[in-house]
């Protein structure tokens, strides 16, 4: 399970969710506890210019999909 906090971004008519990466945390997990669906991490990692998902660090703020990405 994702220990990873979430919360809503401002700054756009449709409210963005994001994540903090906490240690422990993965693409895959952030993905599974956000959308529900572990391979979501490809769609999260392509919001934020991740090249290398096993690079994430602890504190990294994560732009998450939503329903319309």
């Amino acid at each position: 399970m994702s220990t990873s906090r979430q919360g809503l971004a401002s700054g756009s008519p449709s409210s963005r969710q994001f994540s903090v990466v906490v240690r422990g945390d993965s693409l895959q997990s952030i993905a599974a506890h956000s959308t529900g669906r572990a391979t979501d991490w490809r769609q999260i990692a392509e919001l934020n210019g991740i090249d290398d998902p096993s690079k994430v660090r602890p504190g990294t703020v994560l732009v998450l999909p939503n329903a319309t990405d």
